[in-house]
């Protein structure tokens, strides 16, 4: 923008003495911010400057989130979304590393051995902009809060986000489950130095036609690659659904399929109506699923 100002006679003879005059400003004069100005003498002992007006920012169109917000004292898995624009880079955390999808990233957080809570914050800019993502780590001895907040995963057009009390068992159905959508089951488990008893996680078909569906148990949403637990949280190619035992603490499975969870850890059981291949599998409208999880004795 381009504003021009006839400035007085004192400040052209400031000007052409080589001296800068500044005058103070009415209460109410207009304030400019200018990238550049030139200063055109009119002949008559006054002279016209041009002002190129600074002007604001482009605004900022990107946007961050990281799930989970808050990681126990124990550490945990963090995963960064961001949409951003082309060329998006990711700063901050501990150890972020390049996610499953375009435009994630994961970060490991260690244990917290302080006294004291502590944060993390991921700052992300691409081409459409930047933004920042900020993640709680609970100090030792900390309650870990329900999870909360919105799941969006990358490549479909819904995300089925269904929470599963901590209870003795908690089923839920779902609705609207098909090839479009992406269902993410939520759990947290409870702080405990025990080793558990062996627990279900089921998953199974509800309504007709029978389905063939890929599934993974993660510490991170929207993850078919069974993050944090390996390839034995991950059942490609499922009828009807995938299902698997598990157990808190311990170490390595004895039975095959059997998953090795940690006390205080926000877990997501990711569902597609996908094939080993990707294709698609659900020949009606919808091809809802029943998912349930049992919890060990005595938990």
């Amino acid at each position: 923008m381009h504003i021009n100002r006839n400035i007085s006679r004192v400040l052209a003879a400031a000007v052409a003495s080589g001296g800068l005059f500044v005058a103070p400003l009415p209460v109410h004069a207009t304030q400019l911010s200018c990238s550049s100005f030139t200063a055109t003498p009119d002949g008559s002992g006054n002279i016209t400057v041009s002002c190129t007006d600074a002007g604001s920012p482009p605004p900022s169109n990107c946007s961050i989130s990281a799930s989970p917000t808050t990681i126990p004292a124990s550490g945990g898995q963090v995963t960064i979304t961001a949409n951003c624009g082309t060329s998006p880079t990711v700063s901050g955390g501990k150890s972020v590393v390049a996610g499953t999808f375009a435009n994630t990233w994961t970060d490991s957080i260690p244990a917290n051995t302080s006294t004291s809570s502590q944060s993390f914050t991921y700052s992300v800019s691409g081409a459409s902009g930047s933004n920042q993502a900020t993640v709680l780590q609970l100090a030792p001895g900390g309650s870990t809060p329900p999870p909360t907040g919105s799941i969006s995963c990358p490549g479909y057009a819904n995300t089925l986000v269904y929470d599963l009390p901590w209870s003795a068992l908690s089923k839920v159905t779902t609705k609207g489950f098909n090839n479009t959508a992406f269902v993410v089951g939520r759990f947290t488990t409870p702080p405990t130095s025990v080793v558990s008893a062996t627990a279900t996680i089921f998953t199974g078909q509800f309504t007709e036609p029978t389905v063939v569906r890929t599934g993974a148990v993660s510490t991170s949403p929207c993850d078919l690659s069974g993050q944090g637990l390996g390839t034995s949280a991950v059942s490609p190619g499922v009828s009807q659904g995938p299902s698997w035992f598990y157990q808190i603490n311990g170490t390595a499975p004895r039975l095959s399929g059997r998953l090795v969870l940690r006390p205080s850890t926000t877990y997501y059981i990711n569902l597609t109506n996908r094939d080993k291949n990707n294709a698609p599998t659900c020949t009606a409208g919808s091809c809802e699923m029943i998912l349930q999880l049992t919890i060990p004795t005595g938990l």
